[in-house]
């Protein structure tokens, strides 16, 4: 140890006759700057946030000018190919398996940055748009003129003509079940206004291309049919308008137990429009209406627990309140709702063992004595 230790400072006394001053002059500038930050990273400044202690890594030099116009012009350019590929991308399923395989064109970070540090000239932006315009006249004057025919196969509804002109297609509208729901809605609303018997539940869940009026034509037909139980129209893009409608069916209809009315554009002056006709509805016995687009807020959650504070029938409210009062306050309702009708049916139960009983009486007495006189 004491050897290794001699050998260092031994090592070091070739050192101590250097004059520092004369070394530094001899640097250049770059090797000056080099030191500097060399001293930085051994011994940093304790006067520095930490985050700043660290030499600077990220200062490059750019390789090619940037041009404010160019750049814009480009994003210009790909935002209107990408709505024109959206716009034109509803082909039919034959042609797109003639087609190749595209790939779709996103405007990404590192694509914008690879511009940024390229570098795209104005001029030559200009320059190409003016090719691409002198070749595509080239190739309109060149290719020969044909009558434009129609092409009924990229619209179900549509009809393309060569010269870029829609054409109303002449044949039946597409069905009004895109998302799978085999509901046909005139067929049902035509069940509904006859009163058919066998119809005691509507289900018009997802259907994308239902018209407002429509659904307010159900509410109508509603109002008055005995027969249906269940009426669902989750996600059909229902407005208040249809929730004013459906509240008049659940004051004057007496035989609707379930309502589902989630996923739609109602707000909170429908819902509280729907929860007030409750007042007058004894035989509702779930609703739901939660997932609404508009938020209720805090003033529509508490007027909705005044409101179903005096109704005993309903048992199951679809939705979740934001406030912890009017959410527990709901919870305390619906637990009581439940028990008044457990009670209801223990007192029904208990009936019918009475009634029984009496009749075995009445018919049971009379014999006994019959057989007891003889």
């Amino acid at each position: 140890m004491a050897m290794s230790t001699f050998g260092y400072r031994q090592e070091l006394s070739k050192y101590e006759d250097l004059d520092e001053d004369e070394l530094l002059a001899s640097l250049t500038a770059e090797e000056l700057q080099e030191l500097e930050k060399e001293l930085a990273d051994i011994d940093p400044d304790d006067n520095l946030p930490i985050g700043l202690r660290q030499r600077d890594q990220t200062a490059k030099t750019p390789t090619g000018t940037f041009s404010r116009d160019a750049l814009m012009k480009y994003w210009e350019n790909e935002t209107r190919k990408l709505l024109e590929e959206e716009r034109i991308g509803s082909t039919s399923p034959r042609q797109v398996s003639d087609q190749q395989p595209q790939t779709l064109i996103i405007l990404s970070e590192k694509k914008v940055q690879k511009f940024y540090f390229l570098g795209y000239n104005k001029e030559d932006v200009e320059e190409d748009e003016e090719e691409e315009e002198e070749e595509e006249e080239n190739e309109e004057e060149n290719s020969p003129k044909i009558a434009p025919t129609l092409d009924c196969t990229t619209h179900p509804q549509q009809c393309w003509s060569s010269n870029g002109q829609s054409n109303q297609r002449q044949a039946e509208p597409e069905p009004s079940r895109m998302s799978g729901n085999p509901t046909v809605v005139d067929e049902v609303l035509e069940k509904i206004l006859t009163n058919d018997p066998d119809t005691t539940e509507v289900n018009l869940n997802n259907i994308d291309n239902i018209s407002q009026d429509t659904l307010i034509q159900f509410a109508e037909a509603l109002r008055s049919n005995p027969h249906v139980r269940f009426f669902s129209l989750a996600n059909t893009h229902a407005d208040e308008q249809v929730a004013f409608a459906i509240a008049k069916v659940l004051r004057e209809n007496s035989n609707i137990t379930n309502l589902n009315i989630e996923s739609n554009f109602i707000t909170g002056k429908g819902i509280l429009a729907l929860v007030q006709a409750l007042t007058r509805n004894s035989t509702l016995t779930e609703m739901r209406f939660h997932n609404q687009r508009h938020i209720c807020g805090g003033q529509v959650e508490m007027e909705i627990v005044k409101l179903l504070r005096e109704n005993t029938t309903l048992i199951k409210l679809g939705y979740q309140f934001d406030l912890p009062g009017p959410r527990i306050s709901m919870t305390t309702i619906l637990t009581r709702n439940q028990d008044l009708q457990r009670q209801k049916r223990m007192q029904e139960l208990d009936l019918q063992p009475c009634s029984w009983s009496v009749t075995v009486l009445q018919t049971s007495v009379p014999a006994l004595l019959q057989h007891t006189c003889l």
